[in-house]
């Protein structure tokens, strides 16, 4: 069993005016695919943002690879983990190899980033690790949302990180790209041993591709544990304030969600 590299112990965190995570203990492990899961407004995201330390500690700790995250540097942190967030922007002027080669800014040495053919190489790498390498001559603004979607994914890995944090990656996106990215999150965490945080809405994709799976309810961990045994209908019903039923994926066996008529 992969040891942890993150861990959120207690933690109690949040916004000057506005929502706050209360007391809220997760790990999450290399070579393993996090998810998160829970209703809007629950507190996915902000734990997301909490896991990176950009939000002021009221109690509680956070770890990465046993270090106190509040202790990393801007650069230590970027070259560790990387982030995708729901609202990642692009510069649509710029052609795609060139915003995934911002990804090599925690690299730089220097006081100014110019890019080297060794960031290109990596650029380009990355880029067909997320099956999107014939998009790198191509403008930001000529791809639909779900080749940006890999784009967005393939600059954060240009990072070359030991975690990625994804927010709802697959919002929005057909059912080919959906399964894209959620396969592309599963083979990054057995083949290069990298730690997946993925936030998701939808529970069929969290059973199926997820190994363990936090459901957050009002700023708080309801319960943690394999898909199994977490996306159980007596669980989400309470937590959805709704009637949900589930029986086994005829594929995988993995538990199938729905709202019966």
């Amino acid at each position: 069993m992969s040891d942890p590299i993150l861990k959120l112990k207690n933690l109690s965190c949040g916004y000057a005016k506005g929502f706050s995570l209360e007391g809220v203990s997760l790990e999450i492990s290399s070579g393993k695919v996090c998810g998160i899961i829970g209703p809007n407004g629950s507190g996915k995201t902000t734990i997301l943002r909490a896991a990176t330390g950009v939000l002021p500690i009221k109690s509680g700790s956070i770890e990465f690879d046993g270090q106190d995250i509040g202790t990393m540097s801007l650069m230590e942190k970027a070259r560790n983990i990387a982030v995708v967030m729901q609202e990642s922007s692009s510069p649509f002027e710029m052609n795609v190899l060139e915003y995934v080669m911002l990804g090599r800014i925690p690299h730089n040495k220097g006081a100014w980033f110019a890019g080297s053919s060794e960031d290109a190489a990596v650029a380009r790498k990355m880029l067909g690790t997320c099956g999107a390498a014939n998009f790198a001559g191509r403008n930001l603004d000529e791809l639909s949302g779900g080749e940006r979607q890999l784009v967005h994914i393939a600059r954060a890995l240009a990072q070359e990180p030991r975690m990625l944090l994804l927010d709802e990656p697959t919002n929005h996106l057909d059912l080919s790209h959906q399964h894209q990215i959620m396969s592309l999150a599963r083979n990054l965490s057995k083949d290069k041993g990298i730690a997946i945080g993925i936030v998701l809405h939808d529970l069929n994709l969290a059973a199926r591709f997820c190994d363990i799976i936090h459901l957050v309810h009002k700023g708080r961990i309801h319960s943690s544990g394999p898909p199994g045994a977490i996306l159980r209908p007596e669980i989400l019903g309470e937590i959805y304030s709704a009637k949900i039923a589930s029986c086994p994926d005829p594929v995988n066996g993995k538990p199938l969600i729905f709202m019966p008529l």
